[in-house]
């Protein structure tokens, strides 16, 4: 450890019981004060990501409008899916340049960058817009929500103290979930005027990037990673991670052998490649591929960028734009309870229940289409809900007694079947693929196979998305939930027979997991290394 950044320990001396009562409530309340401040730090770093969750929104509660003859910009079902898609296979783009900055320029610099795409792609939305435009638009917020897919979690990932950690980590979907309720919500009060839309969903990541500049400080991880060890005891200090000079030292030198570890283990780009032919490399990448895979061909991706239209495509006779909006606090919802599912009962029983749940929904669903015809036609903009839409979503209790005095206003059991699987998906194929991706991966080779996982992930979403008016068009909208939910059966099969478990796991179990028996190809060093200290475990691959 160099001298600078040696810590002064002063001589312990005899305490008196009463002085030991003393001592450990000043611990408690300097713990509680750290704890408080990790969590405002990394909200704040999640609060990038509310821009994200808005670009994935806005086309649920735009493109009806859009589609109608009398829009500012007419379009056809074939201009709206390209509306819907661009965005996704702009992403990976994003993603790429997101690992690339974070680990050269900084955590921090990572999450100012953000909103540089955000903002150029709302203004090209809602200025002027035009079919280009809006096409540019959609292409430059694919790609701000790329560069959103690391940052916040890798900054959470690094300030978190380990206790608060698993929590805190779940805020990025939770920040996704929250900027998609809120889209929702500007939807369903402005109506038609998705430009005013677009435009205050400009100012969010604005508004955002002013806080980050002057209340976030860089991670002390990656300023030693780069010697820059004087800030990184001013980081340490300033999030409140280590509040005593005994603690200065002691978390300065954890962190300080974890980064030499990680120099010990970085491998050429050759000599990465040949690492994923290893088989605690190549079988969680198959893994995860196969589980993203799932997650997009089960409709999760389509019930968020398409909300209204699957409203009324199943068959539910409310307002869209109102169950839209509780679709989205729903999801918001429960994506704290799949943190708390997958931390208490493990990944793998949330995911086949969420299997089961979604196969069930989506069948019933698909069923009850196809034995009612009569829902095929479905009702005008104008006229769906009968009423005024902020009116609806504030007086709930009244709108709710209208809807179960008039049978004719709401049909049950496509609304139930619809909430099932927001509920069900939500808990497991939606969120839970990727609170894995960062652990199932040897750290040797986690950046380029997360980098690979997340642009498969985005790819299979810009086909689906692409694909989805192409198959009603095919296979009628029961077809749809039918396809939907047989896809659902068969991702629980495979979450059965082959997701491994991760929690309660460090990452060197997760990764013996995958190695067959008697085949070593970690080096004891390392895992020496790695077990010297359980917060050098726990921390931090900065590659997620």
């Amino acid at each position: 450890m160099p001298p600078e950044t040696s810590a002064v320990l002063f001589e312990e001396k005899p305490k008196s019981y009463g002085t030991v009562i003393t001592s450990n409530m000043e611990e408690g309340t300097k713990a509680k004060k750290s704890i408080v401040n990790q969590v405002f730090l990394c909200c704040l770093a999640n609060s990038a990501l509310l821009g994200s969750g808005m670009s994935l929104g806005f086309t649920a509660v735009a493109l009806p409008y859009m589609l109608e003859p009398d829009s500012l910009v007419p379009i056809d079902d074939i201009q709206a899916s390209w509306i819907a898609s661009l965005a996704s296979i702009a992403t990976p783009v994003g993603c790429l340049l997101s690992g690339h900055m974070v680990d050269r320029f900084g955590r921090r610099a990572g999450l100012l960058v953000i909103s540089i795409p955000l903002v150029i792609g709302w203004l090209l939305i809602g200025l002027n817009p035009s079919l280009t435009r809006i096409y540019l638009g959609r292409i430059f917020t694919g790609v701000g929500t790329g560069l959103c897919s690391i940052p916040a979690t890798v900054f959470t990932a690094e300030v978190a103290d380990s206790t608060i950690r698993g929590v805190l980590v779940t805020g990025t979907s939770a920040s996704i979930a929250c900027g998609v309720v809120i889209v929702y919500i500007l939807g369903a009060l402005l109506k038609s005027q998705w430009q005013v839309v677009a435009l205050i969903c400009a100012a969010f990541p604005a508004l955002t990037t002013v806080l980050l500049y002057f209340l976030v400080p860089e991670t002390p991880v990656w300023l030693i990673s780069k010697n820059r060890l004087e800030e990184a005891t001013a980081s340490l200090m300033r999030i409140n991670r280590a509040s005593s000079p005994a603690q200065v030292k002691e978390e300065m030198q954890a962190l300080t052998d974890q980064a030499r570890s990680n120099q010990k283990r970085s491998l050429a780009f050759t000599a990465t490649l040949k690492a994923l032919t290893r088989p605690e490399a190549y079988k969680p990448l198959v893994i995860m591929n196969t589980f993203f895979f799932f997650q997009q061909f089960t409709g999760t991706f389509v019930v968020i960028f398409y909300a209204v239209d699957v409203v009324k495509e199943a068959g539910v006779t409310m307002n869209p734009f109102v169950v839209t909006v509780v679709i989205g606090l729903t999801r918001l919802v429960f994506t704290f309870l799949a943190a708390y599912l997958s931390k208490r009962f493990g990944r793998r029983p949330p995911s086949i229940v969420s299997g089961v749940g979604m196969a069930v929904s989506l069948l019933t669903l698909a069923t009850y289409l196809y034995l009612q015809p009569s829902h095929s036609e479905v009702a005008p903009l104008a006229r769906v809900g009968g009423g005024n839409i902020t009116m609806e979503i504030l007086n709930t209790t009244s709108t709710t007694a209208t809807l179960i005095t008039s049978s004719e206003s709401v049909s049950y059991l496509p609304l139930t079947m619809l909430m099932l699987y927001i509920l069900t998906s939500t808990i497991g194929f939606l969120t839970l693929p990727w609170s894995m991706i960062g652990e199932v991966y040897p750290s040797q080779v986690r950046g380029i196979a997360s980098g690979l996982t997340t642009c498969m992930a985005y790819g299979i979403s810009f086909f689906v998305l692409k694909m989805y008016p192409y198959m009603k068009e095919v296979l009628d909208k029961h077809g749809v939930f039918y396809f939907f939910g047989t896809m659902a059966c068969l991702g629980t099969l495979f979450v059965i027979f082959f997701l491994p478990e991760t929690e309660g796991k460090t990452l060197q179990e997760i990764e013996m997991q995958f190695i067959k028996k008697g085949r070593q190809t970690v080096q004891p060093e390392e895992e020496v290394a790695l077990q010297n200290s359980k917060k050098a475990t726990i921390v931090r691959s900065p590659q997620r």
